[in-house]
């Protein structure tokens, strides 16, 4: 019995934890919320506005506030809209989201070269639009967690570090 418990506890070890992103700042700071696509290479598919939306209009992406709750956690703030957090399983940032504690899917994550984020075990988000993204001069587009019925691409958040100046002249443009 004895050797049984010893085993299970060494088992434990191997087991991972969840890690920061090495090599990158991850969710501090400010900066911009990206539309990554889930597959292939991931490619770009636009950025979050200040509310939370999908869209391809780089001057309508938002600038965004992570601050650090614990080593696995943080706030994300929109400068312009406030706090962002979930809402029956949509992203949204302002008046009235009650601010939620996301995480990052640690090293090496789903999208190479980019801190993801995550909130509990969900991170691939999607649209109710028959076909996404938005194309340009479109409407932004509200994304929730995608639940196997979506059409259209499906993204990954990325976070797109800003310097204080490029946050302040983002946040100046929209």
């Amino acid at each position: 019995m004895r050797s049984l418990a010893a085993f299970l506890l060494a088992l434990t070890a191997l087991l991972p934890t969840p890690t920061a992103a090495s090599g990158s700042p991850g969710f501090t700071g400010h900066g911009q919320l990206r539309a990554l696509h889930n597959t292939g290479d991931h490619e770009d598919l636009g950025c979050l506005t200040s509310e939370g939306k999908w869209t391809v209009e780089e001057p309508l992406c938002g600038v965004f506030a992570a601050d650090r709750i614990d080593d696995y956690q943080f706030r994300l703030r929109s400068i312009e809209a406030g706090e962002c957090g979930i809402d029956v399983a949509t992203f949204k940032c302002g008046g009235g989201v009650k601010a939620a504690g996301f995480g990052t899917w640690g090293t090496p994550g789903p999208v190479p070269g980019y801190d993801v984020l995550r909130y509990s075990q969900y991170g691939v988000l999607a649209t109710n639009a028959p076909d996404s993204p938005p194309a340009p001069g479109e409407e932004p587009l509200a994304i929730h967690f995608y639940s196997g019925s979506e059409k259209g691409k499906w993204i990954w958040l990325g976070w797109k570090a800003l310097s204080d100046d490029e946050a302040a002249d983002d946040a100046g443009e929209n």
